[in-house]
């Protein structure tokens, strides 16, 4: 091993360490967090396994060797885990242990090897793994429980993202972009680890694989400790239950799919219509928590048929809608007085913070706030 993968398994293990204690010890701890904390101390103990295993001066640490070579079979449950809890304020579920299996069984498969002398270990580490049928085996398990849980995480993110924007508006748009990275991101490093296990001469595949471990995970784990709800949407469980009785199983709309239509034309544009007048008399959108159920139940309708009448009738989801009739009033207020300060109508318009009104701002106008402004004050 180079001196310089040397050094960046060194910065791997003190990161890991510390970003673990931090998480773990933060105040505003989340579940996430806490997940997340694990996942880096684990991810510590991987790098310093290696290490060890290539340096015998640490020999004081010699117990490690073999014993943290399938720490990465866990990693694809808590990157699944961490996707869920940090979208979601739900509580932990104990059953959610069942996850790690696929990590107790490799351990489970290579028990005689794990406690096989020190020499036997490190001749293994060193020069070739061993060929046995239960090793050949976990290491199958090892990266297809991997490419199993981004499999799932990329339908959690989906499915989170089309109920977000079915049934709120008052989440950062940002949120799910920067999940999609994160998660081929990790379809990335992982994706480079077989090919360099598997076709010896590309083995400095694996370093590149580690450099990008200690970025991605300690970038999410860095900014999750200053942000313990950085992915946070938030009681979308909650919105579910509270649907109405054909969609109340947490099963998608199929109005927002655009497969089925419970309603006819006439009946969603008259619809339509009763939305649009109910907007422009009560303004529901300057009221920061409101729901897609909130507003079903203000105009006596299902959400099932408003999220319908939304999607099909208007071209929108219930995120968009709603954000449009905000930016249109804010808008509007500028126009009459464009010295009141932003952020002050930007609270007062129903956003529950600048960086989610700035994103969304944006996406509506492809001008910032100050741009827009500026703009005005050119043509006044």
């Amino acid at each position: 091993m180079s001196i310089f993968t040397q050094h960046l398994f060194a910065i791997g293990i003190f990161q890991g360490m510390l970003l673990a204690v931090l998480l773990a010890l933060s105040l505003k701890v989340s579940v996430a967090s806490r997940i997340l904390g694990i996942w880096c101390l684990l991810l510590a103990l991987s790098f310093l396994g290696v290490l060890v295993s290539v340096n015998q001066e640490l020999s004081f640490l010699s117990f490690l060797v073999g014993w943290t070579y399938f720490l990465p079979a866990s990693f694809g449950a808590l990157f699944y885990l961490y996707c869920r809890y940090a979208i979601t304020e739900q509580a932990f579920n104990p059953k959610d242990i069942f996850h790690f299996t696929p990590f107790l069984a490799c351990y489970l498969l290579n028990i005689d090897i794990l406690l096989a002398p020190l020499e036997t270990k490190l001749n293994y580490l060193q020069t070739a793994p061993p060929t046995t049928v239960s090793f050949t085996i976990s290491q199958v398990i090892l990266f297809s429980q991997a490419f199993a849980y981004i499999g799932l995480s990329v339908l959690l993110i989906r499915r989170h993202e089309r109920r977000a924007n079915d049934q709120r508006a008052d989440f950062n748009p940002l949120i799910f972009p920067w999940l999609w990275k994160i998660a081929w991101l990790n379809c990335l490093i992982w994706t480079l680890k077989v090919i360099s296990t598997f076709i010896p001469f590309l083995l400095f595949l694996s370093r590149v694989a580690d450099g990008l471990i200690v970025i991605f995970i300690y970038s999410i784990a860095m900014a999750q400790w200053r942000y313990p709800h950085l992915f946070n949407v938030g009681q979308l469980n909650n919105l579910n239950k509270q649907a109405d009785p054909d969609t109340a199983d947490g099963s998608t709309d199929k109005a927002s799919t655009g497969k089925s239509s419970a309603l006819d034309e006439q009946t969603r544009k008259l619809l339509l219509d009763e939305i649009k007048a109910f907007m422009e008399k009560e303004k529901p959108y300057l009221r920061s928590k409101l729901t897609l159920q909130h507003l079903a139940k203000s105009i006596d309708v299902s959400s099932h048929h408003l999220s319908e009448t939304l999607n099909q009738q208007e071209g929108k989801n219930f995120y968009q809608f709603i954000n449009q009739y905000r930016i249109e009033h804010i808008c509007e207020q500028l126009k009459q007085d464009s010295s009141q300060k932003i952020i002050d109508l930007a609270l007062a318009s129903g956003f529950s913070s600048k960086s989610t009104f700035n994103v969304v701002f944006k996406q509506f106008t492809n001008k910032t706030p100050s741009q827009y402004r500026a703009n005005l004050r050119e043509h006044s």
